[in-house]
């Protein structure tokens, strides 16, 4: 097995696809300081509006998965009248009371977001900056979080959520569970094998080590082979890379997403039987879910390590074919996260 040598690139760059800037307090730090959720609130988004927010709001729209699994995992799903509906957000209890705002390019109906009367828009990185201008033209208020770069990201993101939607205590309970998986999944690595892994996306494509997808990855304790074909963000990796680097394990969120052929079969992954099936939705989505497959694969990289139950995680996820074969950066599937992607430079081609 081999050693990179590098770390994990945690981005403090603000990108315009994506959502609030999280500052340099570190999380754990943050969350014992729980901020009193007074308002009004004022913050500055990715798009680089200061938006206000003069009182709590009590009608709630979700136009990125992201956020709608935020605001449930917060307590604040009664007050969601509006979101994405069907496979991305199928795995929240309620969904089927909710309005689906978005059109048939899964991008927000202005018309239809401004018919549930919010008295907040919580957009994402699936979410264009036009998208968001529209909604804002139609004097709503718009919140955009930016792209999350790490776990560190989703903890400020549910954090900054809890106190934008005025559940701040729910917020920081939520993260200091996150933050137990997170570390005791952290000490499982530090003694483990370090094996080689390939992220399998679809498309030829992978996540690199500056992606929160490659953080989850890299704290369970694999060395994510897209950082040797110089992908930091999301790329395409050629077969050839694939099989020089020989892979321990592969990890999909479906196994049709990987190009099988004579020489992925060849790879020790395929040969010992060890590839890793994560649910696409949690994998996809930066939101609280993430210690799920985070979890899983830590039992599967560090089986000497991990003496536990995995809690929750096979009673939670959902069934292969409930995956839907996508798994890609924002959870909209392939052709949705290549446009976010591609709008926001990190999508690239790599030998």
């Amino acid at each position: 097995m081999r050693r990179s040598g590098l770390a994990v690139v945690v981005l403090a760059v603000v990108l315009a696809s994506g959502g609030l800037a999280t500052g340099s307090v570190p999380a754990d730090v943050q969350d014992s300081q729980t901020a009193e959720c007074s308002y009004p609130i004022e913050v500055t988004d990715a798009t680089g509006e200061t938006v206000t927010i003069e009182d709590r709001p009590e009608r709630i729209v979700a136009v990125a998965p992201s956020a709608a699994q935020t605001a449930w995992a917060i307590g604040a799903q009664d007050r969601v009248v509006g979101m994405p509906t069907g496979y991305t957000t199928a795995y929240l209890n309620g969904t089927e009371n909710k309005t689906n705002v978005l059109n048939s390019e899964l991008r927000p109906d202005t018309e239809k977001v401004v018919g549930q009367e919010p008295d907040l828009v919580l957009a994402g990185n699936i979410n264009t900056n036009q998208s968001v201008q529209n909604m804002r033209d139609a004097d709503l208020t718009v919140v955009k979080f930016e792209t999350a770069s790490s776990m560190e990201d989703v903890l400020a993101k549910t954090r900054l959520t809890g106190r934008l939607l005025g559940n701040c205590d729910e917020a920081t309970q939520v993260n200091t569970a996150m933050n137990e998986t997170i570390e005791q999944v952290r000490a499982e690595a530090r003694d483990g094998d370090e094996p080689t892994v390939y992220y399998a996306m679809g498309g030829g494509y992978t996540a690199g080590p500056n992606t929160f997808i490659g953080d989850v990855l890299s704290t369970a304790g694999g060395e994510n082979i897209a950082t040797e074909a110089d992908i930091a963000n999301y790329g395409q990796i050629s077969q050839e890379v694939i099989v020089a680097e020989n892979p321990d394990w592969i990890v999909t969120t479906n196994p049709q997403n990987i190009r099988w052929s004579e020489a992925i079969n060849s790879t020790t992954a395929v040969k010992e039987d060890q590839i890793v099936t994560v649910n696409g939705n949690y994998m996809s989505q930066p939101g609280p879910r993430i210690t799920q497959p985070l979890q899983k694969l830590s039992d599967a990289f560090n089986p000497d390590e991990s003496n536990r139950t995995m809690t929750g995680t096979d009673t939670q996820e959902t069934t292969d074919s409930e995956n839907t074969g996508s798994g890609f950066g924002p959870g909209f599937g392939v052709a949705g996260a290549l446009l976010a992607l591609a709008s926001a430079g990190l999508v690239s081609r790599r030998r």
